[in-house]
C-alpha cells in the first residue's frame, strides 16, 4: 500500500499561505507608493500657501508611507524562495522592487527638505512648481496603472494583449518623464536669474534641491518602467 503523504490533506489555500506570490507583494507596495506620493503633493501645496505647519504634518504622512512601504519591500525579499519558479530573471524582479522604491526615497526627499526652510516665492516660480508637481504625480500615475496590471501580465507569463497595454503605458510614462524634465530646467533656470531682492541666495539653492528632487521621483518611475519593459523583451 502506498504510503499516504503529509501534503495529501492539505488544501490549495492553505499552501497559498505558505508561499504568496511576489507579484501581489509589488501590487501592495506600489499602493502605498501611490499613497506616499499623494501626501508628498499635498505637502508641496501647502508649502505654497505658506501654511508651514500642515508641511510638518504632512511630511510624517509621507515618511509613514515609506516606512510602510518598505517593510513590504523587506518582507517580499524574504519571501522569495531560490527553487521557485518566475516567469522573469529574479535579479530584473529585484531591480523593478529596487526602481519603485527609489521614488518613495526622493519623495520623501522632497517633503524633508520642506521642513527645512520656509521660501516664500515669486508667484510665477510658483506657479510653475505646481505645474511640475502636477505632472510628476502624471507620470508616476501612469507608472501606478503599469502596476495595478503586473498581476494579470505575470499569469499571462508577460504576453498577449496586457503585454500590449503595458508597453503603451510605459511609452505614456516615458513621455511625461520628458515633459517633467522640460518644466524642471525651465524653473531651475529662472532661480539661477532671479532678482536678490526677492530671493537670497539660500533660498535659490534650496529650492534647487527641492526642484532636483521632485524631478528625480519622475526619474524613478521612468527607471522602473524600462525594468518591467526589460521584462517584456525576455
Amino acid at each position: 500500500m502506498e504510503k499516504e503523504s503529509i501534503f495529501d490533506n492539505i488544501r490549495a489555500p492553505i499552501l497559498k499561505t505558505i508561499y504568496r506570490n511576489p507579484f501581489e507583494g509589488l501590487v501592495l507596495h506600489s499602493e502605498k507608493l501611490e499613497e506616499c506620493v499623494l501626501h508628498m503633493r499635498d505637502c508641496l501645496d501647502s508649502y505654497l500657501k505658506g501654511d508651514f505647519e500642515k508641511v510638518e504634518r504632512l511630511k510624517e504622512k509621507v515618511s509613514k508611507a515609506e516606512h510602510e512601504a518598505d517593510l513590504i519591500k523587506s518582507n517580499i525579499r524574504a519571501h522569495i524562495p531560490k527553487s521557485i519558479f518566475m516567469p522573469v530573471p529574479k535579479d530584473q524582479f529585484h531591480m523593478l522592487l529596487h526602481d519603485s522604491d527609489s521614488i518613495l526615497d526622493y519623495a520623501e526627499d522632497v517633503a524633508v527638505l520642506l521642513t527645512m526652510k520656509h521660501t516664500e516665492l515669486p508667484e510665477e516660480m510658483g506657479e510653475k512648481l505646481h505645474e511640475l508637481a502636477d505632472k510628476v504625480l502624471e507620470c508616476v500615475g501612469a507608472f501606478q496603472e503599469i502596476m495595478t496590471n503586473i498581476e494579470n501580465l505575470q499569469e499571462a507569463s508577460f504576453r498577449g494583449m496586457e503585454r500590449n497595454k503595458v508597453k503603451e503605458l510605459i511609452k505614456k510614462v516615458h513621455q511625461l518623464e520628458h515633459e517633467a524634465d522640460v518644466l524642471e530646467f525651465s524653473i531651475s533656470r529662472d532661480l539661477f536669474n532671479v532678482d536678490n531682492e526677492k530671493m537670497d541666495a539660500i533660498s535659490a539653492i534650496h529650492m534647487l534641491k527641492v526642484i532636483d528632487r521632485l524631478g528625480q521621483v519622475a526619474d524613478k518611475a521612468e527607471n522602473a518602467a524600462d525594468r518591467i519593459r526589460a521584462m517584456l523583451a525576455k
